[in-house]
């Protein structure tokens, strides 16, 4: 009988009423008071204040550590008084730390550049044809000039075939250039633009320069004017202005804003020099009459009803021979001695030999 009742009571418990359970959860004394609002999770067992009670508890507890992010967040008490620091007393604060500012932190350079949809940085087409072609019977000649003579005709038909395609074609298009001329312009107007924008220069007035020059040129020219001055002068016209290529492309690609560039041969006798701001010769001369061939290109941002050709850019060919000008330096060797004059007396004297002792030393 005992036996029994044993087995009715042990089976009157696993079958016990869900309403005797427990229905309040147990709370750490720093525990929210409802883990499941505040950081969507439950307990595992409810009835005991102890969270280790998973049955994976100990095993991964060092992958639950691992998962923990360490933040390092900003002293503002620190940053605040770092921002009330001379430069000065910053570099000492920094070296307190351990931070040398000048060898391990550079200084900030700001590099600004403008930006524009009305003009092109660069040449579309730098490609020249050369002036002294081979001649036409060193196609019958087999080997390498009947290779260098084909890919020099070839590249000449492409190149006319690109003015008109990609050029005179699409100028034509525009509202105002319908009947546009490409050699009219190189021949009328292409030497006078160039003149207009050297003189412009020689008066450093930012305006007038912003007529004849693109905003690339301006990038250009302009360091040489605005830490000295340039002189110009065109002596003559050696031969008449000739049209080398036109092109006209997008400025975004395929937007509709486009800008039409044409590269122009001039050939003219010119007296220029560039001097620094102290007013001594760097380049060139003021009497020196010059013989100067420049490929020069020219642009128009003809999408604008307002817009003009200006002066560009230079094409230099790889085939011509681009000397440059070595700037003329005047180092402290080449200056002038102190002259002494003979009432200086035994003091001067004095100096002289010890200078010439340093000098043997």
């Amino acid at each position: 009988m005992n036996r029994l009742s044993g087995n009715i009571y042990r089976t009157i418990l696993r079958l016990q009423d869900l309403s005797i359970t427990q229905i309040a959860g147990v709370h750490h004394h720093k525990e929210r008071q409802n883990l499941e609002l505040f950081l969507g999770i439950k307990r595992s067992n409810k009835a005991k204040a102890n969270r280790n009670t998973h049955k994976n508890e100990r095993m991964f507890r060092r992958l639950r550590g691992q998962k923990t992010m360490v933040l390092d967040l900003p002293d503002d008490a620190k940053i605040r008084y770092q921002q009330s620091l001379s430069p000065d007393e910053m570099r000492r604060d920094m070296l307190k730390d351990g931070i040398n500012p000048y060898k391990e932190i550079g200084p900030r350079q700001w590099e600004e550049n403008q930006i524009t949809l009305q003009s092109h940085y660069g040449t579309l087409d730098p490609f020249v044809p050369p002036e002294q072609p081979l001649p036409l019977h060193s196609l019958l000649v087999p080997g390498e000039q009947f290779k260098t003579k084909g890919t020099e005709l070839k590249n000449r038909v492409l190149h006319r075939f690109h003015n008109w395609r990609h050029g005179v074609r699409n100028i034509r298009k525009k509202e105002g250039h319908e009947n546009f001329d490409a050699k009219k312009f190189a021949v009328n107007d292409a030497l006078n633009i160039y003149t207009k924008a050297y003189e412009s220069m020689m008066t450093r007035d930012t305006k007038e320069i912003c007529n004849y020059v693109t905003e690339h040129a301006f990038s250009k020219l302009w360091p040489d004017v605005q830490n000295g001055s340039i002189f110009f002068e065109l002596v003559e016209e050696v031969k008449k202005p000739e049209l080398v290529s036109v092109r006209c492309a997008d400025n975004p690609h395929q937007s509709g804003n486009a800008i039409a560039q044409i590269v122009v041969k001039l050939h003219t006798k010119q007296k220029i020099a560039v001097y620094d701001r102290y007013g001594q010769l760097i380049l060139g001369s003021k009497d020196k009459i010059k013989d100067v061939q420049e490929f020069i290109v020219f642009e128009n941002h003809i999408s604008d009803l307002d817009g003009k050709w200006r002066l560009h850019d230079k094409v230099y060919p790889s085939w011509a021979n681009n000397e440059k000008e070595v700037p003329i330096q005047t180092g402290i060797s080449a200056l002038r001695a102190p002259s002494y004059s003979d009432q200086d007396g035994p003091r001067v004297t004095k100096m002289l030999k010890m200078d010439k002792k340093k000098e043997d030393d």
